[in-house]
């Protein structure tokens, strides 16, 4: 019998939120499409490493190096459901850039180190308190997952999933700056706030019911 991390997961078709505003032709059954390409990119890796004798990505990555590689899947993901609808999206191809999705053709090869345009794309397994570097103003789509890394044992831990996913166009204000001191060597943050989170919140474009 295969662990439980295995089991397929798919996120229904039915489940998307519609009546969100979404900018560059964007759409919710677009979101969710996205999702589960992601869901198959986890699924047919997570079953290649465990046939070759490794552990699953969730459990030998580090947590913030698998947040990390989350965000990259769903930007590539969304770009390419994107990629030709009116104007659409396309992948920031400027290192680090942002945001990590720019409107097609939009500027010079798709490259952008700082844009006023595009959505900035943030995977995170908080329910809330969703940080940045600096407060900004500008689409974001939030990508709320979880990630069982308690159960034990692990061969009965559950395949990551997506709770649910929110976009909204935030202005400065809705971001608390925290800065750091002169002597601290953490990089200053920015955390979302509870006007910024409103807004997300009533942006939820797909919500995991389970």
């Amino acid at each position: 019998m295969a662990p439980r991390y295995l089991t397929r997961i798919r996120a229904a078709i039915d489940e998307p939120i519609s009546g969100v505003a979404m900018p560059y032709g964007m759409n919710e059954a677009g979101i969710v499409r996205a999702i589960n390409d992601v869901y198959s990119y986890l699924h047919a890796v997570n079953r290649a490493s465990i046939e070759h004798g490794y552990d699953r990505l969730e459990d030998f990555m580090q947590p913030a190096g698998f947040s990390g590689m989350l965000s990259h899947l769903f930007v590539r993901s969304v770009a390419r459901e994107f990629g030709s609808s009116s104007p659409g999206v396309a992948v920031n191809q400027y290192p680090n850039g942002r945001p990590d999705l720019v409107p097609r053709a939009f500027y010079p090869n798709d490259r952008i180190l700082q844009g006023e345009e595009g959505v900035e794309v943030k995977v995170s397994r908080a329910r809330s308190g969703w940080q940045g570097h600096n407060p900004e103003s500008g689409w974001i789509l939030i990508v709320q997952v979880e990630i069982d890394t308690r159960t034990e044992p692990i061969f009965d831990r559950f395949p990551t999933a997506v709770k649910r996913a929110m976009i909204a166009y935030l202005e400065e204000e809705d971001w608390t700056f925290s800065g750091r001191g002169s002597a601290s060597r953490r990089t200053p943050t920015a955390s979302i706030n509870l006007a910024g989170r409103k807004k997300l919140e009533y942006g939820t474009v797909y919500y995991r019911n389970d």
